[in-house]
């Protein structure tokens, strides 16, 4: 698969959002998607899978240009987690991703039902039987993370994917995710630079609506600073803000 992004444009009213976002990815890529928050992260990905318009610009799939609602051959190549996964919390696990599999028109998905989940769900034997309404955050983020990989989509888009897992559980998320790299195209989102360093081959960097940089990991981090968190910090360098007098803060009662 190939993805290219003519001069994407976002705009809403008179803000915009997103400007001029052009790139080419393809299979194999994972792509950290950073900037901070409001940079239109999440505006991008609504774009990529059809839940917005683009103002101008172009999204091309394997050289064909994606229209105002895109083929539902194209949206079953995808598989996407956006701000957080909306399940039906009446359901088991296993009951919402047979409904899942049902959509795709997998016809016998319990195998890759079971082992996802097993993987993910660390504690499965014991609430496979319970609604996901009794799930904590963390675990309810694990079946939305599944749901996305179950019809092994060949474009994954992961908004904040490891949002509420505890370090272990984001641990075998990452593992999980790193696995698959290689069948798909994945753009990924995370305020924990730590977890993009360990899954990216590529950054998007977007401040100011417009891209900062495009590239790969390797070539960002070289010359700057060894860690991702530095050497964004030091592309982006916050601007600064009027000083403000908070010694009201430290000062002993």
């Amino acid at each position: 698969m190939e993805l290219e992004l003519r001069q994407l444009t976002k705009s809403f009213g008179p803000k915009t959002v997103l400007r001029d976002v052009s790139l080419t990815a393809e299979t194999g890529y994972c792509v950290g998607v950073l900037g901070r928050n409001g940079a239109g992260k999440s505006t991008l990905f609504n774009l990529l899978i059809n839940v917005l318009l683009p103002t101008s610009g172009q999204i091309l799939l394997d050289g064909e240009t994606l229209g105002a609602t895109f083929p539902v051959a194209v949206k079953r190549r995808m598989g996407a987690l956006i701000n957080q996964g909306h399940l039906v919390e009446q359901l088991t696990a296993e009951e919402y991703l047979q409904f899942v599999a049902r959509i795709y028109e997998l016809p016998d998905a319990s195998h890759r039902i079971n082992s996802l989940l097993g993987h993910l769900l660390e504690e499965y034997d014991t609430v496979r039987r319970k609604r996901l309404s009794s799930f904590s955050t963390g675990m309810k983020q694990k079946v939305a993370v599944a749901s996305c990989l179950l019809h092994r989509p060949e474009l994954l888009i992961l908004d904040e994917p490891l949002n509420g897992l505890d370090v272990f559980s984001a641990e075998r998320m990452l593992e999980l995710l790193g696995s698959y790299r290689a069948q798909a195209l994945t753009f990924i989102s995370s305020h924990n630079l730590a977890h993009i360093e360990k899954i990216a081959t590529h950054l998007l960097i977007i401040d100011g609506s417009e891209v900062k940089y495009w590239g790969t990991m390797q070539e960002f981090l070289q010359g700057r600073e060894a860690y991702l968190n530095d050497a964004l910090l030091q592309l982006l360098h916050p601007a600064s803000t009027a000083a403000q007098n908070l010694t009201w803060l430290t000062t002993e009662r």
